[in-house]
């Protein structure tokens, strides 16, 4: 019985990060796949502010990952088990029927990748925010906003993006692609209920994912779990690399209006008001926040909760 563990083993590796040993690949790879997660995992325990490196370390595992799915449709080998003294007959050829059925999955995953990308890239890039958007109405953003968000490009060093408002009462505010290009949102509620310099802060942590390169690291982010839709580890990671990033954010407005006070105030404000903001969220779309869902399915959601969030501004002082 103690002989079958490690068949289950090196099958549920195989599950998670994809084949370990196919023709053409270094045994070195998976393992460099585990390094790297325990990686991440270690920066998130005993590096709790690391979000930078630790999105860096998340996206590397799913470029690996997907990598190696390259690597099977191209060579199109099965998995060579040589350890015969180790593998029945029986299990051999298990797995040669589960590489078979994968490499089919791992075509479809690369094609619905690569569909994925040509939307977003040819399709809905291109698209006004009215037909992006359309359950909402946009209005001519005031002038002090669309001063504020110049000033604050010109401090962060990126092109000044195309200013909206937002008709809803409801605080939150989103930066998006449109038209080829970047359009900040912010709502009629967010600069109603809150003060000039927390509306600030708001629009300096929108900024922040086109100084961050957020956009393009979540696209690559998405993209891989897409071509990797059979891997059940590409849905925890995507995810966590958003969450990452999003703290980021949090970070780099904080330098760019001198503190996180104005924030934490922002956010802490939101949190206590009890709002509910079922924001649509995309590849395309980064929203100042949203609704979590319940902590069982936390792992799932691509924001962090205003509680996180908070807590980890406060870290940051300290």
């Amino acid at each position: 019985m103690i002989d079958y563990i490690p068949r289950f083993l090196l099958l549920l590796v195989w599950f998670l990060l994809g084949p370990f040993h196919v023709h053409g690949l270094p045994d070195i790879f998976a393992p460099l796949m585990i390094i790297i997660m325990l990686f991440a995992l270690a920066s998130g325990i005993f590096l709790k502010r690391a979000f930078r490196g630790r999105s860096l370390a998340l996206l590397c595992v799913l470029v690996l990952m997907f990598y190696q799915t390259l690597q099977l449709i191209v060579t199109g080998v099965h998995f060579e088990l040589t350890h015969s003294d180790l593998f029945s007959i029986g299990i051999r050829h298990f797995f040669s029927i589960f590489f078979d059925i994968n490499l089919g999955l791992a075509i479809i995953g690369v094609v619905a990748a690569s569909g994925v990308a040509a939307y977003l890239e040819f399709g809905k890039a291109r698209l006004p925010l009215t037909r992006l958007f359309p359950e909402y109405r946009f209005l001519e953003a005031p002038v002090q906003i669309k001063r504020t968000v110049r000033k604050l490009a010109s401090t962060a060093g990126v092109q000044v993006p195309q200013v909206s408002l937002i008709d809803s009462g409801i605080p939150w505010a989103f930066i998006t692609r449109s038209k080829r290009g970047f359009v900040l949102a912010v709502s009629v509620g967010l600069l109603e209920a809150l003060q000039p310099g927390e509306v600030q802060a708001c629009l300096a942590h929108e900024l922040s994912h086109l100084k961050n390169k957020d956009f393009t690291l979540r696209f690559f982010a998405t993209f891989a779990k897409v071509g990797l839709f059979t891997r059940p580890l590409s849905y925890l990671i995507e995810p966590a690399i958003y969450r990452a990033r999003e703290h980021l954010a949090d970070r780099t407005a904080s330098s760019l209006v001198g503190g996180s006070g104005p924030l934490v105030s922002a956010l802490s404000k939101i949190r206590e008001a009890h709002y509910e903001v079922a924001a649509p969220s995309s590849v395309g779309m980064a929203c100042l926040f949203c609704t979590s869902r319940d902590r069982w399915f936390g792992i799932f959601d691509k924001q962090p909760t205003l509680d996180a969030r908070i807590k980890a501004l406060q870290a940051d002082t300290t």
